[in-house]
Order: C-alpha cells, then structure tokens, then sequence
C-alpha cells in the first residue's frame, strides 16, 4: 500500500516519478512497488506513458495531479501532437480515464531508430543540477525525444544508458539517481544539429492544441506558397526540386529522418504524421515552432493574390505577355488568371449511396438535435463549461469527422456557438471560481485552487483577462485577476 507518494518534478517522465517512489517507498524489490502502482504486478512499466493504475495509486495521485496533465506535460503525448485532433482527444482520454492505450490509440513509432534500439538517455549537467536541487536526478522527457541527441539547455551531448525502451524490457523500475554514474559532458559546437535539436525541444514543449482542425499536411502545403517550390499562381508544386534541396540541407545530420521523396509526399497528403520528420520540414521551410504547434491556414491563397494582381495589371492597360514578365511566369499562366471553369455539380449519391436529397432530409431532421447538443456541451447543466465545436459536435453524436460539410445548417448552428479560445477560457475561470466559491468562501481560493480545475497555464490565464467581465460583474472579476496575480505578480 503507497504510504508515500514523492512530488514529481518537471518535465519529469511518469516512469521516472513511478522509480523514485520505489527508491522513498523502502520496498526491498521493485515487483513490490509496481504492485502498489499497477493494476497487474507482473506489468512492465512503460518508459514513454503510463500503463493501468490501479485504483488505489490513481486515488493518490489525481490528488496530486490530474490525469490529464500527467499524460500531457509527463508523458511523451506531445511528440503524436501531429496524428490529428480527433485521434489525440480519443488518445487523451483513454490514457486519463485508464492509464494506457498510448500504443492502440496513438501511431507509436517502432523502437528501432536506424537499426539500432533506443535507450533512456540524460544530460549529464542537468543530473548534476537536479542532485544539488533535489538531491536526487531523475529521467526527463526532454532528452528522450526520438531523434535528439543534444541537451538544448547546456549546448552538450546526451548519455546512452543500458536500459532498452522496448515492449520486451524487463518488468523493472530503473532509478535514475542509482543507474547514472557518468557526468562528464562532451560539448556540442553551433552548427545545424544543435539548432534543429533546439527546434525539435521547443515544438515538443509546446502546448498540444486539440482544437485546431488544420491537418499538418495542408498547413505544410500552404507554407510552399512564395518559395521556388510551387509555381507562381500556386496551382503546381515541385517535390522532386523541395525534396533534392532538403536532403543537400540535412546531408551532414546524423539522424536523417526523411531519407526518400515518397516520405515527403506522404506527409503533404496527411498520411504521415512522424514528428521529426515533419519538424525536418517545417524547420526547413523556416516555419516558427510556435507556427507549428498551432497551425494556421493563411487567408488568402497564392492563387488568389496572383489573380488580383494580374486583373490589376490588366486594368492598368498592359497585355498578357507584359504581365507575365512582371509575373515571372508563362503567357498562358496569366491568361488562365481569373477564369472560371464551370464545374459539375457535386454527386452526392457517390458517397456510400447517400442521395443530395437524403443529406437535405438529415440536415432539417438534425437541427434540433444539434441545437441541443451544443447547449448541452456550452452549459454542461452547470458543471465544467465545454468549448463547442465542430469536432466536439461530432464526437457527442458519434459522426465522422467531416459530417457536418454535407449538412450546411446543422454547421450553421454550431458555428453561432463557438468563440474564441480567449473567451471559453474565461467563462471556465468564472464557473470554476463561483464553483469553489460554495465550498471555500473568497478567502480559502487560491490561484492553484483555479489552475487544478481548469489546467489552464499562465498564458492561457493572461489572455482571459479582457473577457472575464462578459461572464461576471466588474467587481468579480477584478477579484479574480487580483487572485490570479497575488501569487503570481509577473500575471
């Protein structure tokens, strides 16, 4: 039975927070800590995620910390940040609500990386600073990124230990303070691999965004646009050139990552989610981490601009063929600027034998199922606020992720209830503080109090600031944001 559960510290992997409860628990044999942990005794704890808790130990620690955040800011979640929301949400879910399904739910890579299998790695300099802070070292998700081999904190090289991170390792719990010996730190010069290593760091320590419906794959595509790698009305793009060029970049990189042009190509059309890999393009395209973290489509495409030029050119009196010298493109380019190709009107009966007239009768049969859907997400019958969306929508009524395309006023619902992630964030402060207001009285909420409920980070809490008198009266609300900013002033 845990009789002591340590604190657990940043970045920290759950694996690593599990081991040093074996070390402060006394047990004489890990197999007696993994009974106190996990559901089954005989389980291999998993380095990466979390495996089955039993109910005893989830009791505990939900008390220190909720399931959610261990999974994302403990685990490594958000190297899979990229395999789609939809995918993520259920993922996420799944491993709060159980403790595993990372390996059935999430696209887990294979454990052998260029042939070789991995092992838990460390800085060697931030074992030594966590052992004069803690007075032990633990083993963070930071240098066991797949792919880095740098610590980006102290610009050196990251220890290989013996222990495998395999499905066929042992059933034991590897203390980090017992198993690392070697501290000296080999220095790592500036160069390409220590700069795409601080990329690869900083995007993973990004916030994953579960909201955001922009596949990677079309983001990227959009980021071609004013590069040589797509033509000058947007219509073309030239892998065979954007591919010949990214392997000429990364030649002298250990680990290659993308290594062939169908790679490439898997990852523009979104069957390919790999995190390096798409951090290799990204960071090759000169695509900023936070860009990448939150993906946004631009409001106008190349086509688009490329067409209002060359009406303006031709409104200013000039020909086809001047313009396309002003382009930089063909004659004909600019001839096919602006037209419009009369297209067939879709067949909605091509799709799994659904009629246009079948989706009209759904879209009228469903609007008040929608309409109570989304009241019932935005109210919660006064419990935790939700943000509507789309997704959200369609994961409540058990629809495909692109259903609502096909039912044009049910959509039209929905979007009357969304707002900006600013604004839910708000209406979350205002429920969670009038919430504890009942249990605590105004003076027992304190700001961690606030954050425990709603997980939100600091950020998340500044930028709620203007939105927090829409939901509550001026006076509650300066309250809270005094609250907020008593134990943090930097608020």
């Amino acid at each position: 039975m845990i009789g002591f559960m340590p604190s657990i510290y940043k970045d920290e992997l759950a694996y690593s927070w599990f081991a040093r409860y074996f070390v402060h628990s006394g047990h004489p044999a890990y197999a007696f800590a993994i009974e106190d942990l996990l559901e089954r005794k005989n389980t291999r704890p998993d380095v990466e995620f979390i495996n089955y808790l039993n109910p005893t130990a989830r009791g505990i620690i939900t008390k220190m910390i909720p399931m959610e955040e261990l999974v994302l800011y403990h685990t490594m979640f958000p190297y899979y940040r990229f395999a789609g929301n939809a995918r993520l949400y259920n993922a996420l879910k799944a491993m709060a609500a159980s403790g595993e399904g990372a390996h059935n739910l999430l696209p887990v890579s294979k454990n052998k990386t260029s042939g070789q299998t991995r092992h838990i790695k460390y800085c060697p300099l931030c074992t030594d600073e966590a052992r004069k802070r803690y007075g032990e070292a633990y083993w963070t998700r930071q240098a066991n990124i797949r792919g880095v081999d740098i610590c980006t904190r102290h610009n050196c090289r990251l220890k290989s230990t013996d222990i495998e991170i395999s499905g066929k390792q042992h059933a034991r719990l590897y203390v980090a303070e017992i198993v690392i010996e070697d501290m000296e730190a080999e220095p790592v010069e500036e160069g390409l691999e220590l700069q795409f290593a601080r990329y690869l760091a900083e995007v993973f320590q990004k916030p994953v965004n579960m909201d955001n419906t922009t596949g990677i794959g079309e983001f990227l595509n959009s980021s071609l646009e004013g590069t040589k790698y797509l033509s000058a009305r947007g219509k073309m793009r030239n892998v065979t050139l954007l591919f010949q060029d990214f392997v000429e970049f990364y030649k002298e990189l250990p680990n290659q990552g993308i290594t062939k042009l169908s790679q490439m190509q898997k990852v523009f059309t979104g069957y390919r989610w790999d995190f390096y890999e798409i951090c290799q393009m990204a960071f090759f395209l000169k695509i900023s981490a936070d860009d990448l973290a939150n993906p946004q489509l631009p409001l106008r495409t190349q086509t688009e601009i490329f067409n209002d030029r060359v009406a303006q050119l031709y409104a200013q009196g000039l020909g086809c063929h001047k313009i396309a010298r002003k382009m930089g493109c063909s004659p004909t380019t600019v001839k096919n600027a602006n037209r419009v190709q009369i297209r067939a009107e879709h067949d909605y009966s091509g799709r799994k034998g659904i009629r246009r007239d079948d989706w009209e009768k759904m879209d009228n049969d469903m609007l008040q199922q929608v309409r109570s859907i989304c009241e019932q997400i935005y109210y919660n019958n006064g419990d935790r606020p939700g943000h509507v969306t789309v997704n959200a929508v369609c994961r409540a009524l058990g629809f495909p992720d692109k259903r609502f395309d096909y039912l044009p006023k049910c959509r039209e619902v929905i979007y009357g209830y969304e707002e900006k992630k600013e604004v839910y964030w708000a209406r979350e402060v205002v429920w969670c503080y009038q919430n504890l207001l009942g249990s605590k009285g105004e003076e027992g909420i304190s700001w961690r109090d606030i954050r425990g409920v709603t997980n939100l980070r600091k950020d998340n809490f500044i930028a709620s600031f203007p939105y927090l008198g829409e939901f509550t009266d001026e006076e509650r609300a300066a309250k809270i944001k005094a609250l907020l900013q008593a134990q943090n002033p930097m608020l």
